[in-house]
């Protein structure tokens, strides 16, 4: 006997379950939004429903807000409204004539919701069931929930304003303030969609030099509704390529009569975003040359009463873009009188003695020293007898 009892127990509850689990019948209206002076179309449903044959509902809402226009598109055969907008209340009857009961999610009637109040007004849209029968004989009633939905009238999305720029030499960045009621702002470069964006910025990477247009517009998701565009133009600058200038020796010497030559090298300048077309030197006495590398044999010197003054040597570099942008730099030359190594303004024993200290040494070596670069008159990198040749030519010259 408790074995049939068991069974019967677990027979009860799985029945129940299944009854739990069944869904219920609903008459609803969804949540509908609308610009002042719009209108929209809203359904009214019964969601899962057998057997259908008639339905009798009244949708009551805040007249002030919005107004029932027209009712249409019912899946039932007949369609019948009555709308009295000054109360604020519509009631919707509709039944099958000939046809079989409609089952699933049926569509009572779409109805077309007109807006007459101002932005930011709701009105409830209240259902209630008057009736809801079966199709046959006898007519069964359906018991259902009715769910009703909200109407708002809101002011359509704006487009983003005050949008800027920030650019590097691989990237742009953009920022704008947002419009109002826009739940994201569609981002478009040179008319392609590339994001949705809930943030006020974008930013991407590019060739440098580039030239790129951003439009952006708001969008509703309760609208549905995009704002108009608005757009900006930027290019990413040209940037200023870098000059570097260097003397090969820090100490020369008046080369027109002993030959000295003073070498210039550019080849450390670069330009960040491009290649440099074309270096121009100014060697300061009114000479001037040009190309990664250059040489320059001075004939004069700058002696201020105490010493010497150095040439002031300018390069400026180019870049291979039009507009051209130009680099500059200058750097100080040291310039002496032929046979001068120490710098004193005289060619004596003293320059005679530096050139026999650092006899023999080349400047590819690795103790090349200021002293070395003094004591090589000639600028051939090698300390030697040519140097002292041209102290002995030399001897007692003064620079003042």
């Amino acid at each position: 006997m408790n074995e049939i009892y068991r069974y019967v127990f677990i027979a009860l509850f799985f029945a129940l379950f299944a009854v739990n689990t069944v869904a219920a019948t609903t008459v609803s209206i969804d949540n509908v939004f609308v610009e002042p002076e719009g209108n929209v179309i809203a359904s009214i449903m019964i969601g899962n429903v057998t057997n259908i044959g008639v339905a009798d509902i009244s949708l009551t809402f805040n007249q002030s807000v919005v107004n029932i226009v027209a009712t249409e598109n019912s899946d039932f055969d007949f369609l019948h409204m009555v709308i009295n907008n000054s109360a604020g209340e519509v009631r919707i009857g509709t039944f099958q004539i000939s046809s079989s009961g409609l089952n699933g999610d049926v569509k009572i009637a779409d109805i077309r919701l007109d807006a007459v109040g101002f932005a930011g007004e709701v009105s409830m849209l209240n259902l209630s069931i008057n009736e809801l029968k079966e199709m046959g004989t006898p007519e069964t009633p359906i018991h259902a929930e009715a769910n009703g939905g909200t109407f708002a009238i809101i002011n359509p999305p704006e487009p983003p304003t005050v949008i800027s720029n920030a650019t590097g030499m691989f990237w742009i960045s953009w920022t704008w303030t947002s419009g109002p009621n826009i739940d994201f702002t569609e981002v478009k470069i040179n008319g392609s969609w590339v994001d949705n964006c809930t943030e006020q910025y974008y930013n991407c990477t590019y060739h440098p030099h580039a030239t790129r247009t951003i439009s952006l517009r708001g969008y509703n998701l309760s609208l549905g509704k995009y704002s108009t565009y608005i757009s900006q133009t930027t290019v990413i600058p040209n940037h200023m390529p870098v000059a570097v200038a260097r003397s090969m020796h820090h100490h020369n010497n008046v080369g027109s009569t002993y030959l000295c030559k003073t070498f210039f090298n550019a080849s450390a300048s670069y330009d960040p975003d491009g290649s440099i077309m074309y270096y121009q030197w100014i060697l300061g006495d009114g000479t001037n040359e040009t190309g990664v590398l250059a040489e320059h044999i001075y004939s004069s010197w700058n002696w201020n009463g105490t010493g010497y003054d150095p040439f002031i040597v300018g390069l400026t570099v180019t870049d291979d873009l039009d507009p051209l942008v130009n680099g500059s730099i200058a750097i100080p030359v040291n310039v002496y009188i032929a046979g001068d190594a120490n710098g004193d303004g005289e060619v004596d024993i003293f320059d005679a003695t530096i050139v026999g200290l650092e006899w023999d040494r080349t400047c590819e070596c690795d103790n090349w020293t200021d002293r070395s670069d003094r004591a090589d008159l000639n600028n051939d990198c090698t300390v030697d007898i040519f140097d002292a040749v041209i102290i002995g030519a030399n001897w007692e010259l003064t620079a003042y």
